[in-house]
């Protein structure tokens, strides 16, 4: 397991087969599946997912991480950017790059996926020298939207898809 990014509570490493138990587990709460696939997976799902996750960072060097708090080593979710098309919509017909996430139920209201994302979104932007970051969220997840914007991203409603809202950040540098 590689250590990517490090914030004052959190570390964001690779994954490795040991966090499927602790995945499987947070991801099998209602309220963390609700918007991300909308139903509980199986653990068969789930080792699939882990499986082709952690073969998608090795080869792009970008993909889903564990998050992790520092204090207890305990992984508590994921987060990552990943390669993401917005086919017809917001005339962002070129491959965008897509900040994404998933906690465990009892760790929100913390700060811990807004620590994660600033920390991630820097990262992108400084070692990978990206223009732009994205993130999209069903228009009723409310509290994603809050994340948008607690990142600094202007959140729009998709105008090819009004059930949808994506967040938008630049690069200050480029």
């Amino acid at each position: 397991m590689q250590v990517v990014v490090e914030t004052e509570r959190l570390i964001l490493r690779t994954h490795s087969m040991v966090d499927l138990d602790a995945l499987h587990t947070l991801t099998s709460h209602p309220d963390v599946w609700r918007f991300d696939p909308g139903r509980q997976r199986t653990i068969e799902e789930s080792r699939a997912l882990l499986v082709w996750r952690m073969m998608e960072y090795e080869r792009r060097g970008i993909g889903r991480l564990a998050v992790v708090l520092k204090a207890t080593g305990q992984l508590i979710g994921y987060c990552g950017l990943q390669l993401c098309l917005l086919e017809e919509c917001y005339e962002l017909n070129t491959p965008e790059i897509e900040f994404f996430y998933g906690l465990s139920r009892n760790h929100w209201g913390q700060g811990l996926i807004t620590e994660a994302g600033q920390a991630l979104i820097r990262y992108g932007f400084e070692e990978h020298k990206l223009k732009r970051i994205i993130s999209s969220a069903l228009s009723d997840n409310q509290r994603s939207i809050n994340v948008m914007r607690r990142l600094g991203m202007r959140v729009e409603t998709c105008p090819c898809d009004p059930n949808w809202v994506v967040g938008l950040i630049d690069n200050p540098r480029q």
